[in-house]
């Protein structure tokens, strides 16, 4: 309605600038330099131009300055209508990472897209190329030199206005393994992840674009632990500007999650000699969809996402697990509404997303994990804190698990709006005791793991 409404005020408006025989003359200009767009001879449109204008200058005792202002007025409303109806590119930034780039397309609104892959040709000298079509797009940047990335695995990234509703995305790669995209919404980012090979030696001398955390690592007990698990990414949810919850006192969920995290990665190691990376260690915000990409690149075994819940009900209690998959259950779509940071409809718009894309979600191992983790976290906590309520294992659509290549799960450790579970978990003797039923869990899935390879 808002684009019809546009259109209609950009007719009237071009009526009021171009009066007395004037507008047919320019709307008929219009319309052939507009056909004239996707014809090679568009360097001819001055000299066209001034034909019309001389024309016009017979017929009607007007000055041939005035038919040019209101030829040129009247393109350029033209031209905003039909940008109203398109999604804008307007911006494109990447992380790289020794085996794994990923590219972010940001967009102004739903589109579809298709991607192509075309295999190197060492007769003509052409690398290994991706592109990807977004229709219904139009170029809101200078896009005139190709963006340089030069990290051994994607030399560069070219963007063109491959016609009028459709932006072409260049990827010209040094090699390539495979690759996935997929679409996220609010704000609207096309996400491109490609894949290399492992330790190149071209990148063994280049200083990384790493947006990411070091590795939390301890010193190896003496004696080695066998373990399924080498690597876990853990990821401390919201951080920076985004608090995530706000708990009784003003305590915020970041620094909660945040606290547990590095205590868990401490035991993880320790323990259970496991390797483990967080996503952050400080209190600093980190795009959703870059967490998995930290995951993926590190090429860990297993990703859980540390939250904390929130409830206008003060007396909403209880531990969940989530793991990423389509639902219809409202409750759940409304808190990962609210962990997206998104609204309830754009979690719906996620749906069909989910459904077309080709990744590997491991969803079978996805789901053990979770079992494993929220029957370690009911029975640890209850013997802390009595009476823990059990809210089960859940699906729902988590921005912050797209794109994950490992078994993945979101934790919900107890509300923060509560003010029993609130002040509990802000204490380091509760604390310790959430990590140990994490750790709990963490130990079952392994054996499990473990038991599965040796059948």
């Amino acid at each position: 309605m808002k684009d019809r409404i546009f259109r209609y005020m950009a007719v009237a408006v071009a009526g009021l600038l171009l009066q007395g025989g004037i507008f047919l003359r320019a709307s008929s200009y219009a319309r052939a330099q507009s056909q004239k767009t996707d014809s090679p001879k568009e360097v001819n449109r001055s000299s066209g131009a001034a034909a019309s204008s001389k024309s016009a200058q017979r017929e009607n005792p007007l000055d041939t300055d005035s038919l040019r202002r209101g030829q040129d007025q009247l393109a350029a409303l033209q031209d905003s209508a039909i940008a109203s109806d398109k999604s804008l590119l307007s911006a494109v930034r990447f992380l790289s990472w020794a085996n794994l780039t990923r590219v972010m397309v940001e967009l102004s609104k739903e589109v579809k897209y298709e991607v192509r892959r075309l295999k190197e040709d060492p007769a003509k000298g052409l690398p290994p190329r991706i592109y990807i079509d977004i229709q219904g797009a139009r170029l809101a940047l200078d896009a005139k030199e190709p963006i340089a990335v030069e990290d051994g695995l994607l030399h560069q990234v070219r963007i063109g206005q491959f016609s009028q509703d459709v932006v072409r995305v260049v990827l010209d790669m040094n090699h390539l393994k495979d690759h996935n995209v997929f679409l996220l919404p609010d704000p609207y980012r096309l996400i491109i992840d490609l894949r290399g090979e492992k330790a190149l030696e071209a990148l063994a001398s280049m200083p990384q674009k790493k947006i990411a955390t070091p590795a939390v690592k301890e010193k190896k007990p003496p004696t080695p632990v066998v373990s399924g698990i080498r690597k876990i990414v853990l990821d401390p949810g919201h951080g920076g500007k985004d608090p995530g919850a706000i708990g009784v006192g003003g305590i915020a969920e970041k620094d909660l999650v945040l606290a547990i995290a590095k205590k868990l990665a401490v035991k993880l190691n320790k323990e259970l000699n496991i390797e483990v990376i967080l996503t952050r260690k400080d209190d600093r915000y980190i795009p959703l969809e870059d967490r998995t990409a930290i995951a993926n690149a590190e090429e860990a075994d297993l990703f859980i996402s540390l939250h904390m819940n929130a409830s206008p009900n003060v007396e909403a209690r209880g531990l969940e697990t989530y793991y990423l998959d389509n639902t219809t259950d409202e409750a759940s779509m409304r808190l990962a509404a609210r962990e997206n940071s998104t609204s309830r409809k754009n979690i719906s718009d996620l749906q069909f997303i989910l459904s077309d894309m080709t990744q590997n979600m491991k969803l079978d191992d996805s789901i053990t994990l979770a079992h494993r983790l929220q029957g370690a976290l009911v029975a640890g906590m209850s013997r802390h804190m009595g009476d823990v309520k059990d809210l089960g294992v859940k699906k729902a659509l988590f921005y912050v698990l797209v794109g994950a290549r490992m078994p993945s799960v979101l934790v919900e450790m107890f509300f923060i709006t509560n003010r029993v579970e609130g002040r509990a978990m802000s204490q380091e003797a509760y604390q310790n005791a959430m990590v140990e039923a994490l750790l709990e869990g963490i130990g079952k899935y392994n054996e499990g793991t473990m038991a599965m390879k040796t059948l």
